[in-house]
């Protein structure tokens, strides 16, 4: 049961990504056309693989509620880090491997770091 209550604003907060998303890419789809909108839709999917990263951390987290402090500290510490790590490989990858444009790809990922922030400061 502590799971789905830590889970649960972050399952709130991903369907709130996943709608600005879906309403971001399909107004550029609409404006602008199909590539920038797959620029846009690869950046976006970039912060909202951050937060599923962070949902299987929390479930993880919640699993080992009685381990210790030091083991807790270390498993935030490497939540961190694989965030930074899949962030910095999927920015490689939609510019290098895929050749997204810098506009397309930053807009979606900021479009929902602000969605992010805004769900924690709604939770706060």
């Amino acid at each position: 049961m502590e799971q789905l209550t830590r889970v649960k604003p972050v399952n709130q907060l991903l369907k709130t990504q996943f709608i600005v998303l879906l309403i971001i890419v399909a107004s550029v789809f609409w404006l602008y056309g199909k590539e920038l909108a797959t620029a846009v839709c690869f950046g976006g999917l970039i912060s909202v693989s951050n937060t599923l990263l962070l949902k299987w951390h929390l479930l993880r987290t919640a699993q080992r509620a009685g381990a210790s402090p030091m083991d807790n500290l270390s498993g935030a510490y490497r939540c961190i880090v694989e965030r930074w790590v899949l962030t910095i490989a999927m920015f490689a990858v939609g510019f290098a491997v895929l050749q997204f444009t810098a506009t397309g790809l930053l807009l979606g990922f900021v479009a929902m770091q602000v969605v992010l922030l805004f769900g924690y400061m709604k939770q706060a």
